[in-house]
């Protein structure tokens, strides 16, 4: 009986863990990168307050972009693909969801998504109203990203919404994550279905239009299928693109390659 127990307890933590794995303490800080940052702090919709941090640039400024990390750690261990674009004229906001980091309360996916759609609401206010937002999320914080811009009340306010690494289905990942080891493959069918799959991307993102999308995603991603990029893409509106990355899940800011495509694409968006 104890043995049963113990398996669905950790049957049930590994299905949870497919979609939050928050961590508390901080690995690193801007400043070890060379880069100027400064604390950033907002308040939820249920009072709670969320921390973050904010990156501007020292050159010509061109844009902001507001980033949301994956599902592990926090932003000290996401800051790294993103902090480059300090480099290329672009202001960089990164927060972490609740229960993340410095940020107070617990992770869940209805909270996590209300604090993307109020970050967006918070940033929008400190950027020139005369500037558009670049909403970018990677992975748990691009699919997140889709629910949150759909629902939002500054959608005029978004130039683009760009999605590194996204997945279309919440119960479908948890398959795929459940499929990867011994233990849950046989109940990963079970399993799935305890996760909550209302705020499913595929739900959404045929909405965001006209909002420009990007969606970035490597064939050789290990941990998320090129499948859910193409039927993203497929239930996408215009204007939207789709761009191949080199190397896996998170190491794609590594490329230089990528890192190239990115700022073309936010080039070619800033032009008139």
């Amino acid at each position: 009986m104890r043995l049963i127990l113990f398996l669905s307890i950790l049957l049930l933590s590994a299905c949870t863990q497919v979609i939050f794995h928050p961590v508390k303490k901080h690995f690193t800080i801007p400043k070890e990168f060379g880069i100027t940052y400064h604390d950033y702090y907002f308040t939820s919709y249920d009072g709670l307050t969320l921390h973050g941090w904010y990156l501007p640039t020292q050159r010509e400024r061109y844009g902001t972009v507001l980033f949301f990390h994956g599902n592990a750690q926090n932003i000290s261990t996401h800051v790294g693909g993103v902090y480059w674009l300090t480099d290329y004229g672009y202001d960089v906001y990164i927060i972490d969801y609740r229960g993340y980091g410095k940020s107070d309360g617990i992770a869940t996916l209805p909270g996590a998504i209300a604090d993307i759609r109020k970050s967006i609401e918070d940033v929008v206010k400190k950027i020139p109203d005369t500037e558009q937002l670049i909403v970018m999320g990677q992975s748990l914080g691009a699919s997140m990203s889709t629910q949150a811009v759909v629902n939002s009340q500054q959608q005029n306010r978004i130039k683009a919404l760009i999605l590194v690494s996204a997945f279309s289905d919440y119960q479908s990942i948890a398959r795929e994550f459940l499929d990867k080891h011994w233990l849950t493959w046989a109940l990963q069918w079970p399993l799935s279905f305890t996760i909550n799959n209302d705020y499913r991307p595929l739900n959404v993102i045929g909405l965001i239009s006209p909002i420009p999308i990007l969606i970035m995603h490597s064939k050789n991603d290990e941990m998320i299928s090129y499948q859910h990029a193409e039927l993203l893409f497929s239930y996408a509106n215009e204007p939207k693109q789709l761009i191949d990355l080199d190397g896996g899940h998170n190491d794609w800011s590594h490329y230089e390659t990528n890192r190239k495509k990115l700022i073309q694409y936010l080039t070619e968006l800033n032009q008139p």
